[in-house]
């Protein structure tokens, strides 16, 4: 792992401490409904608008990286945020807190195709799963840290939320300010300067090439499975009889596992090729929720996340590789962006999909559907080398003072 460069850990420390301190959507409705901002039937309208923001960022904020820079792109988003934040602390009008709600959730997920974008700037691409494998660590633990760190301040003082946002949001700032500054890439011969229809072109370029289209749309529907981890999962093992803090810890197990695993894993994953270890991770995912369907207690759904976290766990460091080891040197970060928007997408259409799904049927059809859908993704994913068009581009050389820093 050191030998990542330091610019890589600046940018690591930075989303991971951004990720703690970031405003959980969960506890924004808390806020607004503890503090009678807003009534049940408009705090939905809220937390969607937080969510079109967080998708919309995928796409836009990968086309921003790659026209302004990764690490302009990053700095801009995060004193944006410290304005939202501190906006929304003073905000009772309940249009105004939709407002802030679209725009904090484009804020706060602008810069991760941006990251992971600069990721390949910054690091050789023999060392790619590595670094995105220790980002999605940093990510994990924010995601762990944080819903505690947001209940603390929910019940001493509910405006800290904004501040903690505020706080880590300059910090990341502080920290990308070290970070050696854009470098443009020179335009080639064909290349034209950056226009919106270029920009456009830019967007749809990864959806309209038949290997990556597959890709994308596998990973939309592995993150379907997934991410009923934050939707059906939490629902079902309360309708079993698990209490609040059951369901806490059986869901941190994730969050352990994946710190303890993730940085060993591209060693072994790396004389697989690219498609052999997202195809095991999916079966694997697949399989673990599938176990859901015969889970009755908290012993049962704990070995079921054990399952599919180890599969996340092989999936991970190949999903931004795949695109990295791929994407013209002028549109690194918008392909990344394409990939966060398949993947957020999965969230918007795959949690609300599976919870109608369970109450229309039952948990235990939901479990065997996503158990099939896994199989059916990792068979996706084995194919995926037969495809026409299939390759990899040359590696992309970072530049001198950035791999030295």
């Amino acid at each position: 792992m050191l030998k990542l460069p330091k610019a890589f850990w600046l940018l690591f420390l930075g989303q991971t401490l951004n990720r703690i301190g970031l405003l959980v959507p969960a506890f924004l409705v808390l806020y607004l409904e503890e503090g009678r901002l807003a009534d049940p039937s408009s705090t939905p309208v809220v937390l969607g608008l937080f969510g079109a923001g967080v998708v919309s960022a995928g796409l836009v904020g990968g086309v921003i990286a790659d026209i302004i820079g990764a690490r302009r792109t990053i700095m801009g988003a995060q004193v944006a945020c410290v304005l939202v934040s501190v906006a929304m602390i003073f905000s009772t009008n309940i249009y105004l807190i939709g407002l802030f709600a679209l725009i904090g959730g484009f804020l706060s997920a602008v810069h991760r195709p941006a990251g992971a974008g600069l990721v390949a700037a910054l690091v050789p691409q023999e060392n790619f799963s590595r670094a995105y494998s220790m980002l999605h660590v940093g990510f994990n633990v924010g995601a762990s840290l944080g819903p505690v760190l947001s209940g603390f301040l929910l019940a001493a003082y509910p405006p800290a939320l904004f501040i903690a946002w505020s706080v880590s949001s300059l910090l990341y700032l502080l920290l990308m300010r070290a970070v050696p500054k854009d470098i443009a890439v020179p335009l080639r011969g064909g290349d034209q300067p950056w226009t919106v229809g270029r920009a456009l072109r830019g967007v749809v370029e990864p959806f309209r090439n038949p290997v990556l289209f597959a890709y994308l749309l596998l990973s939309f529907l592995l993150a379907c499975i997934y991410l009923q981890a934050g939707s059906a999962l939490p629902l079902h093992m309360a309708s079993v009889g698990l209490n609040p803090e059951q369901i806490g810890l059986v869901l941190a197990v994730n969050a352990v596992l994946m710190v303890g695993l993730l940085p060993f894993v591209p060693k072994l994953t790396a004389r697989m090729g690219e498609s052999a270890p997202m195809a095991l991770g999916s079966l694997l995912v697949g399989l673990g929720f599938g176990l859901n369907a015969l889970a009755t207690g908290m012993s049962w759904f704990a070995v079921a996340v054990v399952i599919w976290t180890v599969g996340e766990v092989v999936y991970v460091p190949m999903a931004a590789t795949f695109l990295a080891r791929r994407a013209p040197a002028r549109l690194t970060s918008t392909y990344q962006g394409s990939f966060f928007f398949a993947w957020n997408l999965g969230l918007i259409a795959g949690g609300p999909l599976g919870i109608v799904s369970a109450r229309e049927f039952s948990y235990s059809a939901l479990w065997l559907g996503t158990m099939v859908l896994g199989l059916l993704v990792a068979i996706g994913f084995a194919l995926l080398p037969k495809l026409p068009g299939y390759s990899v581009l040359p590696a992309q050389v970072p530049a001198e003072d950035t791999a030295a820093a």
